[in-house]
């Protein structure tokens, strides 16, 4: 037998081109829920805490990450309250409970976040691009 991608073809079997390969070798960019274009990162909602449960809600390109933290609000459960903005690997990038702490709303949470993280001049900073740790 020869292998061809990852469908195993009999040498006595007629070859009628490839096989569809079902197992994914590149991870597919996601597509962003307002623009259709490739996203940057996601959306979501997320408890209190880093490392609580998180809702993935949609993809999101940089450009709209104001849009999409509004679209979200008031949609969470309990303590699944929270913004999240996540990065294409699904690392939290922003966490909208630490702008509620310094008594700011999401929105100004996150454009003070893109401030401290040395994204001034940047309109649309590549979402998980900066080197600092949360």
């Amino acid at each position: 037998m020869k292998s061809v991608g990852n469908t195993l073809i009999a040498n006595n079997e007629p070859f009628e081109g490839l096989g569809e390969n079902t197992v994914s070798l590149v991870a597919e960019i996601p597509v962003c829920s307002f623009s259709g274009g490739p996203a940057d990162g996601y959306i979501g909602l997320s408890g209190p805490g880093y490392h609580d449960e998180i809702r993935l809600i949609g993809a999101i390109g940089s450009k709209f990450v104001e849009t999409a933290i509004v679209n979200v609000l008031g949609q969470g459960v309990e303590q699944v309250q929270w913004p999240v903005i996540l990065d294409l690997n699904k690392r939290i990038y922003y966490h909208s409970y630490q702008a509620h702490l310094k008594g700011l709303s999401a929105i100004m949470g996150w454009k003070e976040f893109l401030r401290s993280n040395d994204n001034v001049g940047k309109k649309y900073p590549q979402i998980g691009t900066n080197n600092k740790t949360l």
